[in-house]
């Protein structure tokens, strides 16, 4: 009976320490520094104002409150506080639409396209499996599709409160769960003639499940659109990452390679969830990062391809461009951080840098070229100096807006001058023979003449 008792004590003390760091966190202490009463307290208090009893003793039971939820914070929890309170803050000017305001979404052109797309493939991989041909066949895809179009219709419940982090979710889940269930399909069933069925079959339950455990778990903790974008940027960099692993150890067996597509997505998701949560990045930082990661394979790719000019066949050498993709995401993560790239910037810098890959090609085709490395480098070479210009750009508008707002605040100071001449009356009616020496205790029972309150 020891051990059992043993267990279950130390089980509890794990539940109570989990729940212990669950219940104090950075995010935590941060929403409850900016409880509008709180702040709008003590904004009147930090501009002078007089506050009568009751607010007074808000202020400072609200303050004890805070230094005691500090002091629970865990010493990472401190830290990720320091570090991430900045990007918090920079949230508070944008404006929100409330979870709840089913008024205010709408389902956009690309929604209701992509929706439509999934069910038909859904539909497809239905009637390969059943083996259903000629007019059945051709109905299933477009029906299943129609009924998913059909579906905030006929399940309203299921869609209270969604907004378009929510949509963006469900299809990241899509995607990757397709992906994912097709490299599961490979690993089983191989390059077989019949397995392709495995894999469309394996595929669609994948972007049906993944599709929709992301979208009940972003309508559960809402996460932001960047935290989102981030983990598709993993999701998909690392199952490639997976396969470059497998060509240059010669696996050839596409089960291997199925495994491989799978352990990577796996991964991806673990790695980018982490990511996430150590900085909350935007929209507009993920699409700067995105890009970057592309031009950073680039240049890998223009090594490989100048080694292959030289007849090197070392399989070794398709590492490259996974290396640089992973040293051109982890170098662009650091450089966005504390910029605040927003969702126009951020696909301004995607839109133009794929614009410069295509003037790269096209000056690579007048000048009528057969060498990989200037058909490969020159759009590689664009697209890196069109990214550096914009993002520095930016970099320093926000950062000036920034600068201009916190000295805009760091001047932001009042003063004031009052003369109560009232106060000479009543302080000639306080006797002194009622106050011993020194007289110092005489003066501070009477009432000032001027004041002066300087804040700041």
């Amino acid at each position: 009976m020891k051990l059992p008792l043993f267990l279950i004590i130390c089980c509890m003390t794990f539940g109570l320490k989990c729940y212990s760091q669950e219940l104090y966190s950075a995010r935590g202490y941060w929403e409850e520094s900016i409880k509008p009463n709180y702040q709008s307290i003590k904004q009147r208090q930090n501009n002078g104002d007089s506050l009568n009893v009751n607010q007074a003793a808000y202020i400072k039971d609200y303050e004890t409150y805070l230094a005691t939820y500090f002091q629970r914070l865990t010493e990472e929890e401190k830290q990720k506080f320091e570090v991430m309170k900045d990007q918090w803050n920079h949230e508070l000017v944008v404006k929100v639409v409330p979870p709840g305001d089913n008024n205010s979404f709408e389902w956009r052109t690309r929604d209701r396209f992509i929706t439509a797309a999934y069910g038909t493939y859904y539909g497809i991989s239905l009637v390969a499996l059943a083996g259903i041909d000629d007019n059945v066949g051709a109905g299933v895809p477009l029906l299943i599709g129609g009924l998913m179009l059909l579906g905030p219709a006929m399940n309203p419940k299921k869609y209270e409160g969604i907004t378009q982090n929510t949509i963006r979710a469900n299809n990241t889940g899509r995607l990757l769960g397709l992906g994912y269930g097709a490299a599961l399909g490979l690993a089983i069933g191989g390059a077989d003639s019949k397995s392709y069925k495995l894999e469309l079959a394996l595929s669609s339950i994948g972007s049906m499940a993944l599709g929709e455990v992301a979208f009940q778990q972003q309508k559960k903790k809402n996460i932001s659109r960047g935290q989102i974008e981030i983990m598709r940027h993993y999701g998909i960099l690392f199952p490639l990452i997976g396969v470059s692993l497998i060509s240059a150890a010669q696996f050839d067996s596409p089960n291997i390679a199925g495994l491989a597509l799978l352990g990577g997505g796996v991964t991806g998701l673990l790695v980018g969830n982490k990511v996430s949560k150590k900085y909350d990045y935007s929209q507009g930082d993920v699409n700067a990062i995105n890009s970057f990661a592309i031009i950073s394979a680039g240049l890998g790719i223009t090594l490989v391809a100048e080694s292959l000019d030289n007849n090197s066949d070392n399989n070794a050498l398709i590492l490259i461009p996974a290396a640089t993709s992973i040293i051109g995401t982890v170098i662009s993560q650091r450089a966005v951080k504390g910029v605040h790239l927003s969702t126009k910037q951020g696909s301004t810098i995607s839109l133009s840098t794929a614009g410069a890959i295509l003037v790269g090609f096209g000056v690579a085709a007048v000048t009528g070229t057969e060498s990989a490395v200037v058909v490969i480098g020159v759009p590689t070479l664009c697209a890196l100096v069109t990214h550096k210009l914009l993002f520095n750009k930016f970099k320093m508008q926000n950062l000036e807006m920034n600068f201009k707002g916190s000295e805009k605040r760091k001047h932001d100071y009042k003063f004031s001058f009052n003369v109560s001449p009232e106060n000479y009356l009543l302080n000639k009616k306080i006797p002194v023979q009622g106050y011993p020496s020194p007289p110092q205790l005489f003066s501070r029972s009477q009432s000032s003449l001027f004041n002066i309150r300087f804040t700041f």
